[in-house]
């Protein structure tokens, strides 16, 4: 008997869209961050009103019956002997509750819902930041709004306060509001900021767009923080083919909040009015080439070393894409190492190697270490 062979169903496997899993992973990753979120403000909530009302009552005590330091070393004593094992009841955390009311009582007096205010639904030591070092009420209440928004970690907030986040918000020249709808185009343009934020990089003076580039992505994750919740990088120097020609995108995100993809490119000079055109050009190929047709219009930012806002606003008056412009900060340079110094040749040394009498003992070396043909 002639035995027949079994056949395999073997089913090819699709290749994996690098776009598309990045995506993909990005979206899996701000779940588990919203459901962490969720749960820490459920349990969070109860002791930061308990810390409120401990504030309040401390502060009207001491205003109606002149309680000092000793009185507050009691309080926290009696509480600490009543409820052994609890933390946060020690003298310096009571005076952070005061401090913590008296930093809000004037906001959330006219406020029917009390707990609606961000405060209640962030971190403690979170809230010690703001309060410690923002002044403002408004300023307090934005940057515990972002901690919600971002979901923040305590060092990212020390690091967006230091850098005056609040400031360099949404302050990015764009051309948002004509080319995307609401509430897509406010919630773009809250994306930007103006100046980016690149401190944790040194450069040169004179450096170029490489520079920048490779430099931000060996500090990818500061990089990321820098540009905000919801960035999801896909590639750098991504290629797009045109007609015959190749072009290459500095660096290529989908947004996850804005549904998009999001173009940036670097530029190691100060805005010029072409590099909008040449932005439109890629967006326009993105849109043909890589978007999804679920996927919302393609935006590009444009993050130059300097920009005359005037002529950014001209250069995007007539583009139909939707576009920003930013600059960005970083650490320069202003001297070299030591070693590398002393191996530079000194001024007058260059002088003397361009120089006539330089040139002819130059010459004259050269023609000693040639060979004489026989």
């Amino acid at each position: 008997m002639v035995k027949k062979e079994k056949t395999v169903n073997k089913t090819k496997r699709a290749p994996v869209s690098l776009a598309g899993y990045s995506k993909f992973i990005a979206q899996l990753k701000e779940k588990i961050r919203t459901s962490q979120l969720k749960a820490a403000v459920s349990v969070n909530r109860e002791m930061i009103l308990l810390y409120w009302e401990i504030g309040k009552e401390i502060t009207h005590k001491q205003k109606q019956e002149g309680w000092g330091t000793k009185t507050l070393e009691k309080v926290a004593l009696d509480l600490q002997n009543e409820f052994p094992g609890v933390e946060g009841f020690s003298r310096s955390n009571l005076f952070r509750m005061k401090a913590f009311y008296s930093s809000y009582k004037k906001v959330a007096q006219p406020v029917r819902q009390l707990e609606d205010l961000p405060i209640f639904s962030i971190p403690w030591g979170h809230n010690i930041v703001i309060f410690q070092q923002v002044k403002t009420e408004k300023e307090r209440l934005w940057y515990a709004s972002m901690i919600l928004a971002e979901s923040w970690s305590r060092s990212a907030l020390t690091h967006s306060i230091e850098s005056k986040l609040y400031k360099r918000y949404g302050k990015a020249i764009t051309n948002f509001n004509e080319q995307l709808p609401d509430p897509q185009s406010r919630l773009a343009k809250e994306t930007l900021k103006d100046p980016y934020n690149f401190d944790f990089l040194e450069l040169a003076e004179e450096h170029v767009e490489k520079d920048v580039e490779n430099g931000l992505l060996n500090h990818v994750e500061k990089f990321i923080r820098e540009l905000g919740q919801g960035f999801a990088l896909v590639g750098r120097q991504v290629p797009l083919k045109v007609g015959d020609k190749d072009f290459y995108i500095d660096l290529l995100f989908f947004h996850l909040r804005l549904r998009c993809f999001v173009v940036v490119e670097l530029k190691a000079v100060d805005f010029k009015p072409e590099f909008a055109g040449k932005m439109n050009f890629y967006l326009s190929a993105v849109d043909d080439l890589l978007r999804h047709e679920t996927d919302n219009p393609t935006i590009g930012i444009l993050i130059c070393k300097k920009k005359d806002n005037f002529m950014a606003e001209y250069a995007l008056r007539d583009i139909n894409k939707p576009i920003g412009v930013s600059e960005y900060q970083t650490k320069i340079v202003s001297s070299l190492p030591k070693k590398l110094k002393e191996n530079l040749p000194t001024i007058k040394e260059i002088e003397f190697e361009l120089s006539s009498v330089g040139k002819k003992k130059k010459l004259k070396e050269k023609l000693k270490k040639k060979p004489r043909s026989k």
